[in-house]
């Protein structure tokens, strides 16, 4: 994909790419950290396996990603302990540590 591409993709307005291009090309993505990720399972989780999130968290490790995982024991998928206030310590703190 050409800086030309990304420009039209980005833009996809019908505008003039020129502008949306040249700052495109100034950007190096190569120089840029990868964002970081957050795994957060419920321990009671019935819709997600436990051990799928233990592979994905070892697979981006592997990749030297930034990578940060908790089990939240008495929690359900994407339910009531997820804005318990141990959880929310939890991302509040990982994402201090990051911004």
């Amino acid at each position: 994909m050409t800086t030309t591409d990304i420009a039209r993709h980005i833009a996809d307005d019908g505008a003039d790419t020129t502008e949306t291009a040249t700052a495109v090309a100034a950007i190096d993505i190569e120089s840029m950290a990868p964002p970081s990720s957050l795994i957060m399972h419920g321990g009671r989780d019935q819709l997600v396996p436990f051990n799928q999130r233990c592979r994905l968290y070892a697979t981006l490790k592997s990749l030297g990603k930034d990578v940060t995982f908790y089990k939240l024991d008495n929690t359900c998928h994407a339910c009531y302990g997820f804005r318990s206030t141990r959880a929310l310590r939890l991302v509040f703190d990982w994402l201090s540590d990051r911004l």
